[in-house]
């Protein structure tokens, strides 16, 4: 009977501790900007006044909509984000700008390895970092009808386990050992 407790409360201890949560930035705040890469008279760093000011809380809803001037809406949820553009913006962005999701932190521990991407938008550069993206616009143009939709890849980071969690796992594993051997010794001394 002691064999079967052991085992039974060794699996419950590897599920409870196996299950993982999908990853997502749901709750967690995150920066979004426009960035001047390249100083064409502007000057480099953050563009402000136009809107993505500062960081903001990704609630996972229609909260999250971020609205650029009039050039468009940027809405992050927990494993996405879309730009819709507004309007003509036919003169096209200046070179070297750069729109920067930074700070996306994804719980459970997990980091960003790629971003799949659905756009009708023509020109544009990407490169991406554990927990940056940075979609380059210098020299494209938008209408009314653009779209660029991000679905973020994510890895979990593979934790080492707590002591607390190691030394119930050992206590669970020594239990289930040693109820082995009692259960071979009792066999033994009645054969």
């Amino acid at each position: 009977m002691r064999l079967v407790e052991g085992i039974v409360a060794g699996l419950a201890l590897a599920f409870a501790t196996g299950v993982a949560a999908a990853p997502t930035l749901e709750g967690d705040t995150v920066d979004a900007a426009m960035i001047r890469t390249v100083d064409t008279g502007y000057g480099l760093g953050r563009v402000v006044g136009y809107g993505l000011e500062g960081p903001f809380v990704v609630v996972n809803g229609p909260t999250d909509g971020q609205q650029y001037s009039e050039h468009f809406i940027l809405d992050i949820d927990g494993d996405h984000f879309t730009v819709d553009f507004l309007g003509q913006f036919s003169s096209g962005w200046q070179e070297g700008t750069v729109l920067r999701l930074s700070d996306l932190d994804f719980s459970p521990a997990s980091v960003l390895t790629g971003l799949d991407v659905d756009t009708n938008l023509v020109g544009y550069t990407l490169a991406l970092g554990a927990d940056f993206i940075d979609i380059g616009l210098g020299e494209t143009h938008f209408s009314g009808t653009t779209f660029f939709n991000g679905t973020f890849r994510v890895s979990q980071v593979t934790a080492i386990p707590e002591p607390t969690t190691l030394a119930l796992m050992l206590a669970g594993l020594l239990g289930v050992a040693s109820a082995g051997k009692r259960a071979q010794q009792a066999a033994r001394s009645a054969g």
